[in-house]
């Protein structure tokens, strides 16, 4: 475990938590640590979730389906990103979502009971740990309405411009690059990826936007 603290520094949940005293915080939550190759579930619909999961290494992608088989992507993350803190805190019997790793991907487990639980020895960083917490799951919150705002648009144009406006503003800069490939992008917009396609190029005839691959620039 000592070999990803330098990765775990940086993860939102342990924000402020001296560098020094991370690998006793670490064996006092009981972390659990997990190794997936490309295309292994790491949390399939329908699990019980009782644990924080953190990304030390590869990229993960948050997937639902419905009873047709339709995907809708709801998140694309990497390294020293979190995910099911919100499922977990919920007490969530059932997860409504599929977990999947993209890519060979290292992923950390830390129960939520003993997060937000002060243990015997009364840590200190208990504290920390359960403020952070709380942060993250107000920013998911922020992050899951601004794609309902995206999924709300009537027009596909309309889709593709709210998603890239919002690219570009997390960016600072009106060229940025967008985690998703075509397909990929279809399902986070849940629209079809011919239709897609043929948007984006009228678009770019139009004048609103330029592209190569992943990269992109409003004008």
């Amino acid at each position: 475990m000592k070999r990803y603290l330098d990765i775990l520094k940086n993860v939102s949940l342990f924000r402020n938590i001296e560098f020094e005293n991370l690998a006793a915080m670490l064996s006092c939550l009981g972390t659990r640590k997990q190794e997936y190759e490309a295309g292994c579930v790491i949390i399939l619909a329908g699990d019980n979730i009782q644990d924080v999961g953190i990304v030390i290494k590869g990229t993960i992608q948050i997937i639902k389906e419905d009873i047709m088989g339709n995907r809708a992507i709801i998140a694309k993350l990497n390294e020293s990103d979190i995910f099911s803190e919100t499922l977990a805190c919920a007490n969530v019997e059932e997860s409504p979502v599929t977990v999947m790793a993209l890519t060979p991907a290292t992923v950390l487990f830390i129960s939520v009971k003993r997060i937000i639980t002060t243990c015997s020895s009364s840590c200190v960083f208990h504290t920390t740990l359960v403020s952070n917490l709380l942060k993250v799951i107000a920013k998911k919150n922020i992050y899951l309405t601004n794609k309902m705002n995206i999924l709300s648009q009537r027009t596909i144009r309309e889709k593709i411009l709210t998603y890239l406006t919002t690219q570009a503003d997390n960016a600072g800069s009106l060229i940025f690059t967008i985690p998703f490939n075509r397909g990929e992008l279809a399902d986070f917009l849940s629209v079809d990826r011919s239709a897609l396609s043929r948007e984006l190029a009228n678009m770019q005839a139009l004048g609103l936007i330029d592209y190569h691959k992943n990269d992109f620039k409003l004008l």
